[in-house]
């Protein structure tokens, strides 16, 4: 500090002074106005040093490539050193900012939000100059690790910060469906459900507006059971059908939406069984309740049992992709079984088809880490490492649902007068044994009505005219079904 007074004063005959004033300055520090005329303040930070610029790039090497704990290392002696010299508050924040999202892989959310805050605190400094967009993403992750500890308050909070931000990114980032989810979840947490809704419709919108299919419908399931706790029982129980005559549809060759189709899967199941309380206590329909339970027991048994094979096939060929690495040297992913023996699925078919042999989309193997390049001078990229297969409870049944302490500890999601009405039916009928059809068998009677025939395709009898659905889809099962005209 004294040195740098020295240059700054260009007086020689003052440095002795300067070194006894800045000593001053440290021990007893003054407000500005009380400083010394010849002690000047410096107006900018000297640039990090070779050395130092080396360690962070090595740092955000570390990151890009997974190696977390020694990218956690590189970035914590990076922030000391930008500390140290003072460098730009905004690049203080997105180092922060970077070694929290590193802490919240490594599972330490406590950690990590202290660094989000601090971020986010060098963010609002005068001095700071930061992207706009670079504060919105900070709020965003902020609010993942506030959920992420059931802060579900302070993470409403930070979605409403990233949210009315939107407009400050580019167009395309304007448009972000996640974050609607996110804020529709913490507002359910926090029984705001008309909010919720509203927020789970617009995630829907913009899922829809981007062709998600997958992802719409997941928003849509959560609209509905908002919208149950908001007293829209109408628009609710219409979100509720829709979810059930639509889930067939997503399709997709990507192993990365896997988890999105198990959650699909898991959330359509329990749509029956929450579909299932209002036709028993609402309705008093209790005929139609225990269809609607007996779709909702099969979805889920067949959720479970799907989880667990993918669980297990994953093990197995993981096995077989660490033998054969042992004895090739060469760390190469099985194909999974779905592909396997398929023979248009060879390496040649794939590059070929301008793909690598690696690639998820001929491997099906989901959570597969593969490198990309760049289209300018650079080092290799690696890819985002993609989506596990869901973490399915194995002991998940509808027999669970059956418990009013087990519905509030676990889907705490759903409305009371929800849960209340899914146990006056399990109170009142018993549990049946669940018979599972046999794969490829056609829906279940629950999954194609849903309680009297208002929803069923209509016909106008007097013109003959059915509607598209009905000569495609509802026609062939009623006569798998054996349900009568």
């Amino acid at each position: 500090a004294a040195s740098r007074i020295c240059r700054a004063s260009m007086i020689v005959e003052h440095c002795a002074t300067a070194i006894l004033t800045s000593c001053l300055f440290f021990t007893q520090p003054m407000l500005p106005q009380q400083l010394p005329p010849f002690v000047i303040q410096p107006a900018m930070a000297a640039t990090p040093s070779a050395e130092a610029q080396a360690e962070l790039k090595k740092g955000f090497t570390a990151v890009a490539q997974g190696f977390l704990g020694t990218a956690d290392t590189l970035l914590t002696k990076s922030i000391d050193e930008w500390r140290r010299t003072q460098q730009p508050a905004d690049e203080l924040a997105v180092l922060y900012k970077t070694r929290a999202t590193i802490r919240q892989r490594q599972a330490k959310p406590e950690l990590a939000l202290a660094d989000f805050d601090e971020s986010i605190k060098q963010l609002r400094l005068p001095n700071s100059r930061p992207d706009p967009a670079e504060v919105q993403r900070t709020y965003a992750l902020r609010a993942k690790t506030n959920a992420e500890l059931q802060r579900w308050s302070a993470a409403e909070q930070d979605l409403n910060e990233a949210i009315n931000r939107l407009d400050d990114l580019d167009a395309v980032e304007a448009t972000n469906p996640f974050l609607f989810l996110e804020r529709a979840t913490a507002r359910s947490r926090l029984s705001s459900w008309a909010a919720a809704a509203d927020d789970a419709k617009q995630a829907e919108l913009d899922f829809k507006a981007i062709g998600d299919k997958v992802r719409r419908l997941n928003a849509a399931a959560d609209g509905a059971i908002a919208l149950y706790g908001a007293g829209d029982l109408a628009e609710a129980l219409e979100g509720m059908r829709f979810v059930f005559k639509n889930k067939g549809n997503p399709a997709s060759n990507n192993p990365d939406d896997i988890p999105l189709l198990q959650e699909l899967s898991r959330k359509d199941a329990e749509l029956h069984l929450a579909y299932a309380g209002h036709l028993y206590s609402a309705a008093n329909d209790k005929a139609a309740a225990e269809t609607q339970w007996e779709s909702g027991c099969i979805r889920l048994e067949a959720y479970v049992r799907d989880g667990a094979d993918r669980k297990a096939e994953e093990e197995a060929l993981s096995a077989l992709d660490a033998k054969r690495a042992d004895e090739s040297g060469r760390l190469e992913k099985a194909r999974a079984s779905t592909v396997a023996d398929q023979p248009l699925n060879s390496d040649f078919a794939a590059r070929l088809n301008g793909l690598d042999p690696q690639s998820p989309y001929v491997t099906q193997r989901p959570n597969a880490g593969y490198f990309w390049y760049k289209t300018s001078e650079g080092e290799i990229e690696r890819r985002d490492p993609g989506n596990s297969p869901a973490k399915v409870d194995l002991t998940l049944s509808c027999g669970k649902f059956r418990s009013a302490e087990w519905l509030a500890q676990n889907r705490p999601e759903w409305p009371p007068t929800l849960r209340t009405a899914v146990v006056e039916y399990a109170t009142a009928v018993p549990q049946k044994a669940i018979v599972m059809p046999p794969k490829g068998s056609a829906p279940s009677r629950g999954e194609v009505s849903f309680g009297g025939d208002d929803l069923a395709p209509k016909c106008d009898a007097s013109k003959g005219l059915c509607d598209e659905s009905y000569v495609s889809v509802w026609k062939p099962l009623k006569k798998a079904l054996q349900i009568p005209k």
